[in-house]
């Protein structure tokens, strides 16, 4: 096991650079998921740590060692890609057996080896067949088999449910999170959808993408799952976790108060948040941020706006209302119960309680709001 630090980490292709001052640390045994939009660096990243890839500037340090100049095989860490990369003329055990042969391993330690990443993962009766005969979940599990023989200190993971279906995605995330329960390593893990990073990480790292890594460095926040959809320190984390993601409201500041702030929409509607906004003035331009599941249909709300429903999206377990405010461009989602009577064409009143009411400055900072606070680090409740 294996933990890890990355210290002003940059890289750069030419003139373009990819990833901008990047500072983490990875305690041993934690479960850390690069998320981000495509392009912002989230696999060159992982890469980076792998060793597949030079580090254009910073250190990076594997269990107390820097490992910048260190090739890949000697790093302590086992990747596991999006494509299966299986040897098709090989067996399921040859496949996993194939590195520790490399290696001139003991037969007889890598019969042991292969056996208990089999039951782990379940596939002891494939290891006679050969991968053409397996299906996409089960090469999968062959693909990380290969990796957990190795016995590496940090297993990295790229988007390796891209290529499932999304029933098998599913099942999948579930025996990734037991597999990161019962080994106790040091995983990252790569992907795009926040549903694996929500339900798999200890911690999140999300990835700015395009000008902002130039200005604010490659990391938009760390931190739990929960924290950074409670707590998001800016626009585009507000916007990025979430699905749907943030209605976002524009508005002036038009009072100030030590634990709250009054906000005019373009409606001519007011709004309060329980924000501390000491530093701003009357009259500045801000944005106010709340989740489809706190808008309500509540006319006796602390904050109340009016608004037509343009669209209904019936899911099953959960309807939204997309619904149309005056002088505002953006839809108002809203989430409501699956047997929702709401339908195109209503007018609304909706209510945003105050003290589920987000706050961004004009620059897309987040003002702190008068909550009870998320732990900003430090593991999540275990994931069934």
């Amino acid at each position: 096991m294996a933990d890890l630090h990355l210290r002003g980490v940059c890289k750069a292709f030419g003139t373009v650079r990819v990833i901008e001052r990047v500072d983490f640390d990875i305690t041993d045994g934690e479960f850390v998921v690069f998320v981000g939009s495509s392009g912002c660096g989230k696999s060159t990243l992982l890469r980076l740590i792998a060793g597949l890839e030079d580090i254009t500037s910073g250190e990076l340090f594997i269990a107390g060692r820097r490992v910048n100049d260190v090739p890949p095989a000697q790093r302590g860490v086992a990747m596991v890609f999006q494509s299966y990369a299986l040897y098709p003329h090989m067996t399921v055990f040859d496949n996993m057996a194939f590195g520790l042969k490399l290696a001139k391993r003991d037969r007889r330690e890598i019969e042991r080896r292969v056996h208990r990443a089999a039951t782990l993962l379940q596939i002891e009766h494939l290891l006679e067949r050969l991968p053409k005969e397996l299906s996409g979940g089960q090469r999968q599990r062959v693909a990380i088999g290969r990796a957990i023989v190795r016995q590496p200190g940090v297993f990295l993971f790229d988007e390796p449910l891209s290529n499932l279906d999304a029933a098998l995605r599913v099942q999948t995330r579930i025996e990734i999170a037991k597999l990161h329960r019962e080994l106790g390593a040091s995983m990252i893990y790569v992907t795009h959808d926040q549903v694996e990073a929500m339900t798999l990480a200890d911690r999140i790292v999300l990835l700015n993408a395009g000008e902002a890594v130039l200005q604010d460095g490659s990391i938009a926040q760390v931190g739990p799952p929960l924290a950074l959809y409670h707590h998001p320190v800016n626009l585009f984390v507000a916007g990025f976790i979430g699905s749907p993601k943030m209605n976002f409201l524009p508005g002036r500041l038009t009072r100030i108060e030590p634990t709250s702030v009054t906000i005019t929409l373009p409606d001519g509607s007011t709004a309060r948040a329980l924000v501390d906004a000491s530093a701003a003035q009357p009259g500045d331009v801000v944005t106010l941020g709340i989740r489809p599941e706190h808008v309500m249909l509540d006319a006796s709300a602390d904050n109340t706006v009016r608004a037509e429903v343009v669209h209904v999206e019936h899911l099953g377990e959960s309807s939204l209302l997309h619904a149309q405010m005056r002088g505002i461009e953006n839809h108002v989602v809203v989430r409501q119960e699956g047997d929702t009577a709401a339908t195109m064409g209503d007018r609304l009143t909706l209510g945003l309680a105050a003290r589920h009411c987000h706050l961004f400055d004009q620059n897309g900072h987040a003002f702190k709001r008068q909550t009870a606070p998320v732990a900003e680090t430090g593991p999540v409740p275990p994931k069934e």
